[in-house]
């Protein structure tokens, strides 16, 4: 697997969890096999498939719209 192919990878499952249709792969800030720590005005989680950690602008997160959470 290419390079390339992993970090499409990344970004579709993450499409999913951060519920974002839109995010494209220049929009990941950061991903990692291990724990990463969150910079000012990111989110990060880890992607339960692939089992990395992504970080990305907590503006691209579209979860609290999705589920009509307002917390």
């Amino acid at each position: 697997m290419s390079l390339r192919a992993l970090e499409s990878a990344i970004t579709v499952e993450a499409r999913l969890v951060f519920a974002n249709q839109r995010l494209r792969v220049k929009d990941v800030q950061e991903w990692s096999t291990a724990p990463i720590k969150p910079e000012d005005g990111e989110v990060v989680e880890r992607l339960p498939f692939n089992g990395v950690w992504v970080a990305i602008k907590s503006s691209d997160d579209k979860r609290a719209k999705a589920t009509g959470s307002t917390a």
